[in-house]
């Protein structure tokens, strides 16, 4: 039987959350949630499919991989960039490179930038054997309430920041391309959470409300600027009553100004880092980036500059 692969038509989109909720996780958001389905994979080229590709065999589902679309600016090019989300290939049809023909043909006919944030064990494995590049991410925090942090930890101790060197050159971007359009995609329009965006989107940042708790965290999602920026971010979760706040980054570079406005940066911590419900079980992210040979781009000279929210862009749990 011949395996087809294509772009799943947005007609199609119960079925897609069917074979989410059956063999990626019961209860999945996006298996429950149309609308953030619809908005996450908007397919840009075609408003009447979804950036999801799927394999089937005789009309049914077997496979699926999902795409996060985005302009992507690679020093002085604009290229077209996707986010890997959502890998999976149904039990019957493992062993046979369902999952390797999705990504070769996103690959070879549609992405020049691709990544896969957080990714696991296996991912990377594959990938890595793909021509992907593995590169982690800096997490920055700041405290604003130690009394009621230690109350949310429940006996756990913060650990110490570290002391992490910088990270030298750098000076050109790498990344999705943070214009009008992208801010107002990305966080204007986003069907579940309120975003503040300052300066234009040189900075964003959302107030969360930890589950089963009256507690917050001021969650940033993008940081492109200086001290004054930095202060500003400090004076928001200040004025919200956050418990503390925290900005994942690629870049080193991007992330110190945030020093001079107290935060810290740390490789390790017991700091939770979802909180729909409350998990202390995060891992550190690990990503996997591929660039077209063309574009000479070195994933670990300096420029990328990728958030944590940049590929499951901040969705609920």
């Amino acid at each position: 039987m011949s395996v087809r692969i294509d772009w799943l038509p947005l007609s199609r989109l119960a079925e897609l959350q069917a074979f989410v909720d059956e063999h990626w996780r019961r209860g999945h958001v996006l298996a429950r949630d149309a609308e953030l389905l619809r908005w996450q994979h908007r397919r840009r080229s075609d408003p009447e499919r979804l950036s999801v590709l799927v394999a089937e065999e005789d009309g049914r589902l077997v496979a699926m991989l999902g795409w996060i679309e985005f302009d992507a600016c690679v020093h002085d090019d604009r290229v077209r960039g996707g986010w890997m989300t959502n890998w999976l290939v149904a039990p019957e049809a493992r062993g046979r490179g369902l999952g390797r023909m999705l990504v070769e043909r996103a690959l070879d006919i549609e992405y020049d930038f691709v990544g896969a944030l957080a990714a696991n064990a296996a991912t990377r494995h594959v990938l890595g054997r793909g021509g992907f590049t593995e590169l982690g991410m800096h997490r920055w925090v700041r405290v604003f309430d130690p009394e009621g942090l230690r109350e949310l930890l429940g006996g756990r101790k913060v650990a110490p920041a570290e002391a992490v060197p910088g990270v030298e050159g750098g000076g050109r971007f790498v990344g999705a391309c943070r214009d009008a359009d992208f801010v107002r995609w990305r966080y204007e329009e986003h069907p579940r959470f309120r975003y503040e965006v300052l300066e234009d989107g040189s900075a964003a940042y959302r107030i969360e409300t930890i589950q089963e708790s009256t507690a917050n965290v001021l969650r940033i999602v993008d940081f492109l600027g200086g001290a004054d920026l930095a202060e500003a971010l400090g004076r928001a979760g200040e004025r919200a009553g956050a418990l503390f706040a925290d900005f994942w980054c690629t870049s080193a570079q991007a992330g110190a100004p945030l020093e001079a406005a107290g935060f810290e940066r740390e490789e390790e911590s017991v700091l939770p880092g979802r909180f729909q419900p409350l998990d202390f079980s995060d891992r550190p992210i690990v990503s996997c980036f591929w660039a077209a040979p063309r574009l000479g781009v070195d994933v670990a000279g300096g420029d990328l500059y990728v958030t944590r929210a940049d590929s499951d862009l901040d969705r609920p749990n």
